[in-house]
Parts: structure tokens; C-alpha cells; sequence
């Protein structure tokens, strides 16, 4: 698990602790350093930053973050519920650590905005954020796309209808670049709910009201005749089809925008050059109409999203009652209509040709006894983890590509628990790869264990058929 960030390689490591580890390959030179923020760091206690210690040896720094106590913000979204409100308390917080960092004479941009840099604590505003003091020559107004970026990401985490209120919330609220209108904002999101998203229904559409609780059960063949002349208790006649129209946008990707900012430009510039050749005042009037309505659509396309108009047939009362299984009087189906539409039943008649109607279990073999016992149990294949209850061998399928194991709580999603004291909410998980599957320590407190060797928080281990994973005192067998 070696990856980039500034030109920096990093990995997780445990040296009486554990830490996050950030070098250069062939050591980093004291000249790459700021040595005012450097001074800075060592002598202030910063709020909301990693706890850092430079290490240099034999001319090679290295930058470690101390993360004991702390999770990484990418495993947390993964199980804990997220929400509009939640979102809006993390980034406030965060806006606030970059506001705050000019009284260090910090720079906004060496902060690393991304969900495996964050860390939090107890609390979604309990932020810990990751800060390397190097030269980097930037812009301002760069650290605003940057906190865009990591908003846009962690929007991607709430429900469908959420993403598209942010997406338009934040094209109104945070137009203006500036740390106090972005903490303006995310404060009344915090106070005041978003309006929901405005439906579009046709005036004429009347909901589907349901018949059972008025008819009851279906009454029997003989009975039915009776059921005719009763009428459901509705005062709005239903349609026989309704149709329901709803509009959404659906937010363009980056690649999107890029495109349709292209065509309209290359548009408006055909169009204009059109006029310039031959100008006239009716063509002068007509391009500039065009323009203003290629601006109206691109700024809908940029801001909103392409439109989706989404249509909803709700079929006529006798499809949703052979659909869901309700017998409405003067529906039913008969195999010999015109029979039974001459001669009235009673129930005489339906005894009599009760065999007519009646499918036997096992038609070849009257006699024969059918069982009704439980089904034999199926072998349990595919991932998996053992363990042992009692002499009883027990499995629990991975079925997840992020199968995680932990104490859990109401708020966590946790897919296997382990009720065991010192196990931590979010203890361990096993990741599905390209080349396998992998076992990692969620940041837990008394740690994981993989074939008795413990393992180092956030670092990926593969996993192998037979493999013992321990946690506290429960051993788990992994399958494949």
C-alpha cells in the first residue's frame, strides 16, 4: 500500500505506535523543507493537524504522523451512516483548520484534502488533518478547488436525491470563494434542512387506493355472484392508466463539462462568424437570441445536470389486482367462461366439479407421500470465514467486496460482529483485490492478528486458504 502525495511516497508503519510514514525515494533533502513552517510545528500545538516528527538520518528526512486513537476517514464512510448534517459538521470543521492555519503562517495548500488523509476521533467535527511543511509554490484560489474536490467525493456517500440537492446547493451557496462563505454556508446547512427536490405530477393523477382491507379475503366461487353487485367505498373513480411525469437533473462528470463548455463555444463562434461575413440587423437579433439561450442551456448543464425525465405508468385496477394477487369482484378469470357465465353457481355445483379445478401434489402417483420436511442443507461455498461454537463449525460468507468485522454499534453497518470486550467498533476488514483478498487493522485499539503475527494498521495483507485470523480471543478461519 505505497502510494504519492506531493512527490512523497507514503505507508503505514508501528514503531511503538502506530504511524503514518511519508519519505522520497533517495531520501528528503532539508532544502525541500520550510523551515519557518517547520519551526512553526515544533512550536505551537496546532489544533486539528496529525501530531508530526521529523526524523533525519544520514541526510534523509522522513515525515511521520503519530495515529494512535484515530480513524481513517475513508474506512469510517464506508460503515458508519452518513448524512447531509454530518457532511455539513466535517466540512465546517475542516474550512475552519484551513482558515486558522494563516495565524501559524501555514500554507492552505500543503494540507492533504483526501478521505485517507483525514483522520477523526470520537466526533464527525473531531478532525485530524494531514500537513506536510514543504516549499510548494501555488495559488490562493487553488485550496478552493481542492475543497471542492474532496466535497464533491464525499457527496458521492449520501443517497441519490441527497447528491442532487448538494449539487444544486453548492452552485448557489458556494459560488462566492472565500473562507468565510464557505463556513457561512455550511453553518445554515447544518441549522436549516435543504428543500427537497420539486416533483412535477400531472394535475389528473389520483393515487391507487388498495381493496383489501375493504373487501377482505377472496370470497368463495359460489359467493361471488353476491360480490358483484358490491362496489368499492371510493369517492375518486380510479383511471384505468395514469401517468406520473417527474424531472431531475442528473450532475455531468468533469469530462461532461469539459465537452459541452467545447461545443457551445465552437457554436457561438460559427454563429458570430456567420454574421461578421454577412451582418445584418435580423441576423444580429436572431445570434444574439441564440446566445443567450446557449448560455441559459450551459449554465444548466454545468450547474444542475442533464435533465432526466423519468416516466411512472401506473396500470388500471385490473393489472395491479392480478399483480399483487387481489381478487376484485367482476374480474375473475374462468377456464370456461361461457359455461359459467350461463349457468349460475352454487354450491351444489362446485362440489361436483370440484376435481375439475383441483391440481393433485403428484398427479402420476396418487398414493404416494410427499415430504414436507426441511430441505437438505446446502455445502457452504465460496469466501468465507470458520469458527468454532461449542464443537460446532460455524461460516460466514463474504459476500462484500469491504467485509468488515468489528464490535459495531447503531450507527455503524458492520457486516460480521464480534461481541467481545476490547473489540473496537471498527476492528478489521477484508478488501476483495484484483489479485485476491487482503486482510487490514481498522485502526483498532488492542489490534489484529493474522497466523499470530499482528498486523500494522491500514496496511494490506494477503490472505490465503486456511489463514487464522484473531481478534481478542476469537479466531476465524478464512476460505476460498
Amino acid at each position: 500500500m505505497t502510494q504519492e502525495v506531493f512527490g512523497l511516497r507514503y505507508e503505514f508503519v508501528y514503531r511503538h505506535g502506530h504511524l503514518m510514514e511519508l519519505f522520497k525515494e533517495g531520501g528528503l533533502e532539508a532544502s525541500e523543507l520550510s523551515n519557518l513552517q517547520v519551526r512553526m510545528l515544533e512550536a505551537n500545538q496546532i489544533p486539528r493537524l496529525l501530531p508530526l516528527d521529523i526524523h533525519e538520518v544520514d541526510s534523509n528526512i522522513r515525515l511521520l504522523y503519530r495515529l494512535s486513537s484515530k480513524r481513517m476517514l475513508s474506512h469510517v464512510l464506508k460503515v458508519e451512516n452518513f448524512s447531509i448534517r454530518l457532511l455539513a459538521k466535517l466540512m465546517y470543521a475542516i474550512v475552519c483548520t484551513l482558515d486558522e492555519s494563516k495565524n501559524y503562517m501555514l500554507s492552505e495548500m500543503n494540507f492533504v484534502l483526501k478521505d485517507n488523509f483525514i483522520f477523526i476521533g470520537q466526533d464527525w467535527s473531531d478532525v485530524y488533518l494531514t500537513y506536510a511543511p514543504l516549499n510548494i509554490a501555488h495559488d490562493v484560489d487553488e485550496s478552493y478547488l481542492t475543497i471542492d474536490a474532496l466535497l464533491h467525493k464525499l457527496i458521492l456517500y449520501l443517497g441519490e436525491e441527497e447528491q442532487v440537492q448538494l449539487q444544486t446547493w453548492m452552485s448557489t451557496h458556494l459560488a462566492r470563494k472565500s473562507f468565510h462563505a464557505y463556513k457561512e454556508a455550511l453553518l445554515k446547512l447544518m441549522d436549516e434542512p435543504i428543500l427537497k427536490r420539486e416533483t412535477i405530477t400531472t394535475p389528473h393523477s389520483e393515487p391507487i387506493v388498495a381493496l383489501v382491507s375493504e373487501l377482505g379475503l377472496p370470497q368463495a366461487h359460489w359467493k361471488r355472484d353476491e360480490a358483484k353487485h358490491i362496489q368499492p367505498k371510493t369517492e375518486n373513480p380510479i383511471l384505468s392508466k395514469t401517468e406520473q411525469m417527474s424531472l431531475s437533473f442528473i450532475p455531468l462528470q468533469q469530462r461532461g463539462r469539459w465537452m459541452t463548455i467545447a461545443f457551445i463555444l465552437i457554436l457561438l463562434a460559427y454563429l458570430w462568424q456567420q454574421y461578421f461575413g454577412n451582418p445584418s440587423i435580423s441576423l444580429l437579433q436572431i445570434i444574439a437570441g441564440t446566445t443567450l439561450l446557449l448560455g441559459d442551456v450551459g449554465f444548466v448543464l454545468l450547474f444542475l445536470g442533464r435533465p432526466d425525465f423519468s416516466s411512472r405508468t401506473i396500470q388500471n385496477q385490473k393489472s395491479s389486482s392480478i399483480a399483487h394477487n387481489i381478487y376484485v369482484p367482476g374480474n375473475e378469470v374462468m377456464l370456461d367462461d361461457a359455461t359459467r357465465a350461463t349457468d349460475p353457481l352454487d354450491i351444489q355445483s362446485y362440489y361436483q366439479n370440484l376435481t375439475l379445478h383441483t391440481t393433485l401434489l403428484s398427479p402420476s402417483h396418487s398414493n404416494a407421500t410427499v415430504f414436507l420436511g426441511k430441505s437438505p442443507k446446502q455445502v457452504q461455498v465460496g469466501p468465507r470465514l470458520e469458527r468454532q461454537v461449542e464443537g460446532v463449525s460455524q461460516s460466514v460468507p463474504i459476500n462484500r467486496e469491504v467485509f468488515t468485522i468489528g464490535r459495531g454499534d447503531s450507527s455503524s453497518k458492520i457486516d460480521y460482529v464480534v461481541d467481545d470486550v476490547g473489540v473496537s467498533r471498527i476492528h478489521a476488514e477484508i478488501v476483495q483485490t484484483s489479485t485476491g483478498f487482503q486482510l487490514r487493522d481498522a485502526g483498532s485499539t488492542n489490534g489484529t492478528f493474522l497466523n499470530e503475527f499482528p498486523l500494522i494498521t491500514y496496511q494490506g495483507y494477503p490472505l490465503k486458504d486456511g489463514d487464522i485470523v484473531r481478534i481478542i480471543r476469537q479466531e476465524l478461519t478464512f476460505r476460498l
